[in-house]
Order: C-alpha cells, then structure tokens, then sequence
C-alpha cells in the first residue's frame, strides 16, 4: 500500500506508519525480498523541484523502514517526481492521491 504526504512535506505521517510497520513485518518475515521506494508529488512546482521532493519522501519512507530493523542495502530509491500521477484532475483530493511513497519489490 503506499503511503500519502501532506502539501510540500516528506514526514511520514501518523496514518502512514501502520501502513510503514505493516511493510516493516514483510519484509522482516520474507528477508530475501528487496523492494524499491518510489518517491512522487503532486502536478504542482516545477520539475527539478519535484524530483528533489519525491526523493526526500522515499528516503524518510527508507529511514523509517531502517529504524525498524530493516537493512538498508535491501532497500532502494528512486523519485519520479510529478511523471507518474495515479491521478490526473486538478483538485486537492487529486493531488492527495500523487503525493505518495510506494514500494515495489526490487528484482
């Protein structure tokens, strides 16, 4: 499941760490599995900015997973900024649904 973060911000949110301690448990319980932390925002700012913000929510997403056992190694990042929308009207429910953290198992 992927985690959501408020406007222009990269803490992991009070809703999003079950979700961050749920992931924790897989991974603790499958440890050959790797997994990418894939970083994104909303349509708004401007494309380098994006990219430098999508990158600060995976890695709080990372640090967060590595402050609950997990090794790092077993963890990569990318951030595509506002390129993959899961949503693409203009409104704040929106935008909600694009600022998000999700990981992917890493081949």
């Amino acid at each position: 499941k992927p985690i959501f973060f408020d406007f222009d911000k990269s803490f992991i949110r009070d809703d999003a760490k079950p979700v961050m301690k749920a992931n924790a448990e897989y991974l603790k319980a499958n440890p050959q599995v790797k997994v990418r932390i894939e970083g994104n925002c909303d349509e708004r700012g401007t494309i380098e900015y994006n990219q430098a913000l999508g990158q600060r929510r995976a890695a709080a997403a990372k640090k967060y997973l590595t402050d609950l056992g997990i090794k790092s190694s077993r963890i990569s990042l990318i951030s595509y900024g506002k390129e993959k929308p899961v949503c693409t009207d203009s409104t704040e429910d929106c935008w909600q649904k694009n600022r998000r953290a999700e990981l992917v198992k890493a081949e």
